[in-house]
């Protein structure tokens, strides 16, 4: 996957096209861009996923910007990941992309730079300002300049009691809730978090302190089972207690000590991966770490 910051730069004689955040890239996401590569196929072109940053919220209403469930990069690695999107185009949402209406964004980016044959979406997709651009709006657009939109059904998941729309919205609501195990099911992976470490200073250890930027989704306080590894290190999965704590008050960041099984090389400053499995079963477990961890 090559990944574009600016779509002025490109030019794609034909291409098929899907749009969002995408953020956390979860089963819902996952069927949008499966829907994408065959699109690609049939018509023999290559697929391209436009995503932006910062969050559209970050922008429009600060106040309710939700927590991210990846970072740009780790959005970015598991766009890549899935073998689904040949071209990536992030672009940056700021106060000028917000107020360009679905027809400029369509005309000038989707079909004069990228070639847009065909648009793969969500059902309940809509661009431009005010939303203008939903399904129907997009449909005739496309009439007249010669692409077509194929809506994905939205995709619940039998994982959730009841079952519910698998988005990212309710994949937060359920990391926020202390339901690791709903939210892993959504992500169809355990949700990660990465850090820099704090603490302490020895360059083995069994415990780690770390801080989490505080715009990323985080359980609440509490333990949870877990494993980390060294952020962009080849090198296998460590178990360990994820202790989530307070905001760190002196630099506004989640903090999180790490309580792993075997000694484990870090320092302030390197970057480290966790990933959430569930909650900690029970205080035996903990204890069990917390000993190891002291000896």
């Amino acid at each position: 996957m090559i990944v574009i910051s600016d779509p002025g730069e490109f030019n794609l004689s034909g291409s098929a096209v899907s749009i969002g955040m995408f953020d956390g890239v979860h089963r819902g996401h996952r069927r949008v861009l499966r829907n994408l590569r065959d699109r690609g196929s049939v018509l023999q072109i290559p697929t391209v996923l436009v995503t932006f940053d910062p969050h559209p919220l970050a922008t429009l209403r600060p106040d309710s910007c939700p927590p991210l469930l990846s970072t740009l990069n780790g959005r970015m690695d598991l766009l890549a990941s899935t073998g689904c999107v040949d071209y990536c185009v992030v672009l940056k949402f700021d106060r000028r992309r917000s107020t360009e209406s679905a027809d400029d964004f369509v005309r000038g980016t989707l079909v004069d730079s990228l070639g847009l044959r065909s648009l793969i979406v969500g059902e309940n997709f809509a661009c431009g300002s005010g939303r203008q651009g939903n399904i129907a709006y997009l449909r005739n657009l496309g009439d007249r300049l010669g692409f077509d939109v194929r809506p994905v059904p939205l995709r619940s998941t039998t994982h959730i009691e009841n079952g519910v729309h698998c988005s990212s919205s309710e994949t937060r609501r359920l990391i926020q809730q202390g339901d690791i195990a709903g939210a892993n099911a959504m992500l169809d992976r355990p949700h990660e978090l990465s850090g820099t470490v704090y603490g302490p200073n020895e360059s083995t250890c069994r415990v780690i302190d770390l801080l989490v930027p505080r715009d990323m989704c985080s359980p609440p306080l509490g333990d949870y089972a877990g494993t980390v590894r060294k952020h962009n290190v080849a090198a296998p999965w460590i178990g360990a207690i994820l202790q989530v704590r307070e905001q760190h008050p002196s630099v506004g960041a989640r903090t999180l000590r790490l309580l792993v099984e075997k000694d484990t090389e870090s320092a302030p400053g390197d970057a480290m991966t966790v990933r959430f499995h569930d909650r900690a079963k029970s205080a035996t477990s903990r204890f069990a770490f917390a000993n190891t961890a002291s000896m």
